[in-house]
């Protein structure tokens, strides 16, 4: 017989299956290109009182904490009932708590509820703590907020650690300020969740406070603070994140790294470059991607480079970077070597960057890798030669048109008939 605590991690995930079911029309980001044919047709079901949400938080407290954690995370996914109510679907036997899964998947606004999940923002179980917040910050109501942001000053740390993650959850930009002061905090863990807290705002008033941050002891409180410069994405980020890629903290490093990358500022890429050498895999891999999301052509030869790098995929991603250098006029070597490479992914690659170039140079290059045994390699040298537009590549379009594989003839005669088209 299953022990009592497994019961109640199995209550708890069917109970949140469906968690913060949100029905479209009542979505926090309304979009005014998004127009809902429901609206005003939605039957009005009622969200979890206080009840329910005890009862919930009893059986996340009573289950295992791996199992706690898997249930606390699907909240605000908004996965949506399916077809659980017709019955599609379901294996025989199964028990579906549907009314009290969808209650919990609604914005509660029950007072009592909500005051519930304020206290229990203290409770010893860290997993509690944070279903507590994520309930709170999923509620879309007023005062669910106040009651956040009244608990970033009390006197207990996990209440106030626990509360900039709900504001987190919640994106509201009147929390801006609170969250801002919350840096200043004497826990650090406090200081780490309102940095998150300001990323997830994507607020570029928090791009100073953040940015202070940045020269923080603590290295973890480095690394968040330059994840969440990464998702403000504000150029004027990119130096004092530049400076991080030296950080004696990979975590740290990486973190700087992606950050450039998502900020997209040619100020990275020299650091950018530099991170190339890191010693740490991830740190390479995440510095190659970033040199392509920053599309700075002076990056060219450092990822040509980087095209003999001792791991696979930092190969690969460097292959893939250079197709997306801007102005870049001719191809590198080991680019067009990497054609023949053993690596079939990275072959693929460098296929298809070659056709992005647009350096007609490789034209041959590229005939000679269509007899490959592979077809989805035969497929990328067909791209590559339909984005490059040279009439010496139509001897193998043509031969293409013939292909074994469906999906190269069809892009051999779709190129072909591309270019009859334009010769009319």
């Amino acid at each position: 017989m299953p022990k009592p605590s497994l019961l109640a991690s199995i209550t708890a995930l069917l109970l949140l299956g469906c968690a913060a079911t949100t029905l479209p029309a009542q979505q926090r980001h309304s979009d005014y290109d998004d127009v809902d044919p429901w609206v005003g047709f939605h039957s009005p079901e009622p969200a979890a009182d206080s009840g329910a949400v005890a009862q919930f938080l009893k059986a996340l407290a009573a289950s295992d904490a791996l199992v706690c954690q898997l249930a606390v995370r699907s909240i605000g996914n908004h996965w949506g009932p399916g077809d659980d109510d017709r019955q599609i679907g379901v294996l025989a036997g199964e028990t579906i708590l549907s009314h009290e899964r969808d209650a919990l998947g609604r914005s509660i606004t029950d007072p009592a509820a909500l005051a519930l999940l304020s206290t229990t923002l203290s409770s010893p179980n860290p997993c509690v703590r944070r279903a507590s917040a994520r309930l709170l910050g999923n509620s879309e109501t007023g005062e669910a907020v106040r009651q956040l942001r009244s608990a970033l000053r009390s006197q207990d740390p996990r209440v106030r650690e626990a509360a900039a993650l709900g504001l987190a959850d919640a994106e509201d930009p009147a929390s801006l300020h609170d969250l801002t002061s919350a840096l200043k905090d004497r826990d650090q863990s406090v200081i780490r969740m309102a940095a998150y807290a300001l990323g997830e705002l994507e607020d570029a008033r928090a791009v100073k406070p953040l940015g202070d941050l940045l020269g923080s002891k603590d290295a973890p409180t480095r690394a968040t603070a330059a994840w969440a410069l990464g998702q403000i994405e504000d150029i004027r980020s990119a130096q004092r994140l530049a400076s991080l890629v030296k950080d004696g903290d990979a975590e740290v490093r990486l973190a700087a790294v992606e950050a450039l990358g998502e900020i997209e500022d040619y100020r990275g890429t020299g650091a950018l470059i530099d991170a190339l050498k890191d010693p740490d895999v991830r740190v390479r891999r995440a510095a190659a991607e970033a040199l392509g999301q920053v599309e700075d052509q002076k990056a060219a030869r450092a990822l040509e480079k980087a095209l003999e790098d001792k791991d696979p995929v930092v190969r690969r991603l460097a292959a893939q970077a250079l197709g997306e250098l801007d102005n870049l006029k001719r191809a590198p070597g080991l680019l067009v070597a990497a054609l023949s490479d053993r690596d079939q992914e990275l072959a693929m690659l460098a296929a298809r960057s070659l056709g992005e170039i647009g350096d007609t140079t490789v034209v041959p290059a590229l005939a000679t890798a269509y007899r490959s045994d592979n077809p989805r390699m035969r497929y990328s040298v067909i791209a590559a030669l339909a984005d490059l537009e040279d009439s010496r590549g139509n001897e193998v379009l043509s031969v293409a048109r013939k292909d074994p594989d469906q999906a190269v003839r069809h892009k051999a005669s779709e190129a072909l008939h591309d270019r009859e088209d334009d010769d009319d």
